[in-house]
């Protein structure tokens, strides 16, 4: 097996363990919305009280632990005063059907929160699996790149023969940088270097060894872009043919400071919407120290002299998130800006936003663009809006 099959393997079981765990963070949620609903109704007072105070407790097993406390004193107390004749039989076999339910609540959410943990847990080593597989690679890279540079200049007789469209679109690649298809074909059209869209100077640009063409895994939403760079062979045949130096690929750049090619694509599809919409995109905004914080945002998009700092978002994170949306705060004001490749993702970042807003009694309005729901018509990028 390669090294890039196993690249491959690792990140399909990545993918496999993330759907586990939204899955028990949904989970998660559903019994604390179900304990959250238990307290009001049994024991309204404590509730009230400890919310009152911001000693509510915050996490599943936390919360259902504080329902069997305050149950099982309501009831201890209901069986002492009915031995006195003074108490509801009736509300005491309630009270005894609450405490046993809120005792299931609690081992339900106590295996759930061992079970998070554990996914949690694979996740990290699936990452760091990950990590060190991208390392070897690029080693290889860089070793197959000092072995083509030593070979006899005919070895890459091959480059000499490139036809007018491909020499154009190498020029276009080492002037720019740029990683995607269509800003480079839509330059080649303006040059007059193509007649009509093709991905053939693309093509042979790959079959010549000169360019690397990568294709995320990304939901649905038409045609999957290729990602682009010049390979170092490609870099030094711009060198040869223009007399000059190639610019540094974007795309480089990109995965340096994002998790995946995924989560590059997101950010590049986010870029080409917010500019759609007459903004101005800083695909690579500098780290902003904010009340003693550094906060490195995804994008910063500029219009009418504002500045919006946006957040793509793939997955739901769970509570490391909520650190996320604070930043966005803090930046934006009382807004938080997201874009989302799909109504899965929308609903995960909705229902983390609700939370985060309810635990920390913050107010903020929440802009989503849901690339799946974006229409050609729209007259602004965000899909959804919603105050918290």
């Amino acid at each position: 097996m390669t090294d890039r099959t196993q690249l491959l393997l690792l990140r399909q079981q990545l993918e496999a363990a993330l759907a586990l765990k939204e899955r028990a963070e949904e989970a998660a949620r559903e019994a604390m919305a179900a304990l959250h609903q238990a307290c009001r109704a049994l024991i309204p007072a404590a509730y009230d009280e400890a919310r009152a105070r911001g000693t509510l407790p915050s996490t599943p097993t936390e919360l259902a632990a504080f329902l069997v406390e305050k149950v099982s004193a309501r009831l201890a107390y209901l069986e002492l005063v009915a031995r006195q004749a003074k108490a509801d039989p009736a509300e005491i076999e309630r009270l005894r059907e609450a405490a046993q339910e809120a005792q299931r609540l609690k081992e339900k959410a106590e295996t759930l929160e061992g079970e998070k943990a554990l996914l949690e847990a694979r996740l990290r080593a699936k990452e760091e699996e990950i990590q060190r597989l991208r390392e070897e690679l690029e080693a290889l890279r860089r070793l197959l790149s000092e072995a083509r540079r030593i070979e006899p200049a005919s070895s890459s007789a091959g480059s000499g023969d490139l036809s007018p469209e491909a020499l154009a679109a190498l020029r276009i690649l080492g002037e720019t940088g740029w990683p995607l298809r269509k800003p480079v074909m839509e330059r080649l059209l303006a040059e007059g270097a193509l007649e009509r869209e093709s991905v053939r100077p693309f093509q042979e640009l790959e079959a010549a060894g000169l360019l690397e063409q990568l294709k995320p895994r990304v939901e649905s939403l038409g045609n999957t872009p290729y990602l682009l760079r010049l390979t170092e062979r490609g870099r030094e045949e711009f060198r040869r043919r223009f007399g000059r130096e190639p610019a540094e690929p974007l795309l480089d750049r990109l995965l340096a400071r994002h998790k995946s090619e995924e989560h590059v694509w997101l950010n590049l599809k986010a870029a080409e919407v917010l500019e759609r919409f007459g903004f101005s995109v800083d695909l690579l905004p500098p780290v902003l120290r904010v009340e003693g914080r550094e906060i490195a945002p995804d994008l910063a998009a500029a219009k009418d002299g504002r500045t919006i700092y946006v957040e793509c978002e793939r997955t739901a994170k769970g509570e490391e998130i909520f650190r996320k949306w604070e930043n966005m705060l803090l930046l934006n004001g009382d807004a938080i800006y997201v874009f989302v490749p799909d109504t899965r993702i929308q609903s995960a970042v909705v229902s983390s936003v609700g939370m985060w807003t309810y635990r920390s009694r913050r107010k903020a309005r929440l802009y989503v663009c849901n690339l799946a729901k974006l229409s050609e018509e729209a007259a602004e990028p965000w899909t959804l809006v919603r105050s918290f």
